[in-house]
């Protein structure tokens, strides 16, 4: 998703901050009509005008012009990411060294692409589709295991009835249509007990039920939008994953339909309000209330992250290098703790929201997860969403630091 305002309408070379960020000293996303900053901070963005050229458009000359694939290879996340400036010792590892709030990322990554961190090795030729030697450390480190995350999903659905952004018991009182009509659950069967007989045959099936679904009106009620985001997804992951050649081209047929749906969850995401204040245990109507709001909730938010978090890691190992939409991030909210996430029952989710510390992480803002959590706070989902964000080195490094083992 490129940036609003591009580098070629700039003859200078560097793009101007808006007023507020130049105030303030800080580096300007140059997002439209309102940057990132003054957009979570509520502040009057404006920019100064574009210096005039006497070189007209058509005079220029297109062969020093950034391609469309290869002008945005960088990783532009809102969030933090580990410092390698300090040499500390292993008992004094701090994932957030130099980091004390979301926006600081935009002094390290959101600047022109030749300061930016790669994705890709510099020999790789944009537009083709990315081999493992071709992908950046930076990049690897980040979606290694996220990849591997993924590629276990069916089968988990089959055998837990969940995956790691949506909770077990999620439809335990009602199927929505987009599950029952197409199948997505059985179909994940079917994927997982696939051999040479009948690849064939699934392939198929999966195919002509992933058409089905695209097919059925857009779902209007909350629960019916997250039931066809998870559907697609489910879909997306075997076709991507499988390596087997009868999914074809199916994944880019799919990938305008799951970002449609990522971006309808993120207006049902804005609308959700997290609860404050100690819980009851007794009576227990007021804790099951609560459970139950909290397995929609945050199965919602997550599921929207690995929505967007698919396409942006499909897209670079398909060779397609863009710019992440940081205004996501604007107004996000996720919970991450293990204990609130694990509970099978209104009483043990009532005692871990009163025992136990969660963590909830407003617009990516991870500073006080990883100065006070522990590893046992850490769910399923929230170790695929940490290492994307910092890398699995210092993932196993913060680990280490706190007793744990990643």
């Amino acid at each position: 998703m490129p940036a609003d305002r591009s580098r070629i309408n700039n003859p200078q070379g560097r793009q101007k901050a808006c007023s507020e960020c130049a105030k303030a000293k800080r580096r300007c996303d140059l997002r439209q009509p309102s940057c990132v900053r003054c957009s979570r901070q509520k502040l009057s963005c404006t920019y100064p005008p574009q210096p005039h050229s006497d070189a007209s458009p058509a005079s220029q000359d297109d062969s020093v012009l950034p391609d469309a694939l290869g002008s945005h290879d960088t990783f532009p996340y809102d969030t933090q990411i580990p410092s390698n400036d300090q040499d500390v010792g292993l008992l004094e590892f701090d994932p957030t060294i130099g980091i004390d709030s979301v926006s600081a990322l935009d002094d390290l990554i959101a600047q022109d692409v030749e300061d930016s961190y790669p994705l890709v090795r510099p020999s790789y030729m944009p537009g083709k589709e990315l081999s493992p030697n071709q992908v950046s450390t930076f990049s690897r480190v980040r979606i290694e295991y996220c990849i591997e995350q993924w590629k276990l999903t069916p089968a988990m659905m089959v055998s837990q009835n969940c995956t790691h952004w949506s909770h077990p018991l999620l439809y335990e009182e009602h199927m929505p249509r987009s599950m029952q009509e197409t199948d997505a659950h059985a179909a994940c069967a079917l994927h997982v007990a696939k051999n040479d007989t009948n690849k064939s045959l699934v392939a198929r099936h999966l195919i002509d039920r992933a058409r089905e679904l695209i097919a059925l009106p857009a779902p209007t009620a909350p629960v019916e939008v997250l039931a066809r985001a998870q559907a697609l997804m489910l879909y997306l992951l075997v076709f991507v994953f499988s390596g087997d050649t009868g999914y074809h081209n199916q994944d880019d047929i799919y990938l305008p339909y799951i970002e449609e749906m990522g971006n309808a969850l993120n207006v049902i995401t804005q609308r959700e309000v997290d609860p404050i204040g100690p819980l009851p245990i007794y009576p227990s109507a007021a804790a099951q209330v609560a459970w139950k709001a909290f397995i929609f909730r945050e199965s919602t938010r997550r599921t929207m992250l690995a929505v967007f978090q698919f396409i942006a890691m499909y897209n670079l190992v398909r060779g397609r290098l863009a710019v992440c939409n940081t205004h996501l991030a604007v107004g996000h909210r996720i919970t991450l703790s293990a204990y609130l996430w694990k509970a099978t029952n209104a009483f043990d989710f009532a005692i871990a929201w009163r025992e136990k510390k969660h963590f909830l992480v407003k617009e990516m803002d991870l500073t006080d997860l990883f100065e006070t959590a522990r590893p046992d706070d850490i769910d399923p989902f929230g170790k695929v969403l940490l290492t994307s964000i910092v890398g699995i080195d210092d993932m196993r490094g913060w680990y280490h630091t706190r007793g744990g083992v990643f």
